[in-house]
């Protein structure tokens, strides 16, 4: 009688605190198990799980889903393990890799028993939707994940969440601000002429995308959309013409940016890509990745000119030298590696000629000045470093940064910098050391 009892009492929270077996249910459990193998670029068996039409459409092997009937399913059985395919039994994901639990094999079954209906308009990508919404305890901290200068206008942009803030490069003071992007904004890049402002943002999990905006009045020009999570990284080549973005989807894509469209794609890195630059001819793309590797791509065919891979750990940030001949790059493992790298560029022309124990902590941002003859520094040991950047070796240090710096930029033709640290500050220094102090 007591057992009877306690289950009428339970039974509607145990029914409130199930997940809802919907198909944005499923398709964020795609999204963390089985995108890898099964996104739209290079599909498994031509089997796309990144909508609800590819996933009905089914792949090589036939339709994956027969609605209402989850042991005929052959999406569950590969999940189970027991497809039989090609006479042995397979799961999805492979053997090596970490399978879907038995509670989530029983909600994808549930939608499909259910009819796996499709999912409602506009929530296509709605892949957290079932995820709580927690308010945070206290303020949000504002962090400053990126900074770019315009010198034509004497603009600083400041890269926060949903938002770029346009300072006057010499009072620090407010011109105006651009809104309604998406998430953290990550990376910025200004035009040629300074006229134009590109700002990548995302939702991780979810999407990424690029803004343009004219400088000028904060007029949007466009969106550049197709990644599948946040983008880290942004690069605009010297004649405006190609835009490229990385992002946590491990890929690069290569965008027109006078109508939007997307040129190609770049797949090689096996780790999401946090910085990119473009030679200073722009006939070259740098990429640095989690995977511990910098990759140098052409432009114009978008093929792999060689993989660097002399890094310990992951990487975070990688520039050009202005005269287009060196390479740095840096991350977790401290140091600051330099390469020559050859005009064309290909496997065993690029060889490494540094590798410079930098900082305590790890690497997340270097920045030349326009002249070349400076190198600023900044890692997560909250200090900032200005070298000499012919001979890599140390000029100043500014230490006791009250957050990590996770932004740089030059400003007024090398005599100053701006950092921008995750605590929302923004701090100026002067390149030049102070005169002694005469008594």
């Amino acid at each position: 009688m007591r057992c009877a009892l306690l289950l009428v009492i339970l039974a509607p929270l145990l029914a409130a605190a199930a997940p809802k077996a919907d198909y944005a249910a499923v398709a964020s459990l795609f999204t963390r198990h089985c995108l890898d193998c099964h996104a739209a670029e290079y599909p498994e068996g031509a089997l796309v799980l990144e909508s609800f039409d590819a996933l009905m459409k089914g792949g090589e092997s036939g339709p994956a889903i027969v609605a209402g009937k989850s042991s005929e399913s052959l999406l569950v059985k590969f999940l189970n393990g027991t497809s039989g395919r090609k006479g042995k039994n397979q799961f999805m994901p492979p053997s090596n890799r970490k399978h879907l639990t038995a509670d989530e094999i029983a909600l994808v079954r549930a939608w499909i028993d259910a009819g796996a209906a499709a999912p409602a308009p506009g929530q296509e990508h709605a892949r957290l939707a079932n995820l709580p919404k927690i308010a945070p305890k206290g303020s949000p901290r504002g962090p400053i994940n990126a900074l770019a200068y315009a010198p034509k206008q004497n603009l600083l942009a400041v890269a926060r969440h949903g938002t770029v803030d346009l300072l006057d490069g010499t009072t620090r003071e407010p011109v105006r601000v651009l809104t309604g992007l998406r998430g953290q904004v990550n990376a910025l890049v200004f035009s040629a002429d300074g006229a134009q402002l590109f700002a990548a943002a995302g939702e991780p999990g979810l999407a990424g995308e690029v803004r343009q905006f004219k400088v000028v009045d904060a007029t949007l020009v466009r969106v550049f959309e197709g990644h599948r999570d946040a983008i880290y990284a942004l690069a605009l080549s010297p004649n405006d013409a190609t835009l490229a973005t990385g992002s946590y989807d491990q890929k690069i894509i290569l965008w027109n940016t006078t109508n939007g469209t997307a040129r190609r794609t770049l797949s090689g890195h096996n780790g999401a890509v946090f910085a990119l630059d473009f030679r200073p001819d722009g006939k070259l793309l740098a990429s640095a990745s989690a995977d511990r590797t910098v990759k140098l791509w052409d432009v114009a065919n978008g093929e792999r000119r060689d993989t660097l891979a002399q890094s310990l750990k992951e990487l975070y940030t990688v520039a050009f030298s202005p005269d287009g001949k060196r390479l740095l790059a840096g991350g977790v493992d401290n140091r600051i590696r330099v390469w020559a790298v050859s005009e064309k560029a290909a496997e065993t022309t690029n060889p490494i000629l540094e590798s410079r124990f930098a900082h305590e902590g790890a690497i997340l941002k270097l920045a030349f000045s326009r002249d070349g003859t400076q190198l600023l520094s900044a890692a997560n040991d909250r200090t900032v470093k200005l070298w000499d950047a012919a001979s890599l070796k140390e000029k100043l240090l500014f230490t006791s940064q009250p957050d990590w710096p996770a932004a740089l930029t030059f400003l007024d033709g090398g005599s100053k910098f701006a950092v921008g640290r995750l605590d929302g500050s923004l701090g100026f220094h002067e390149t030049t050391p102070p005169p002694p102090v005469t008594k």
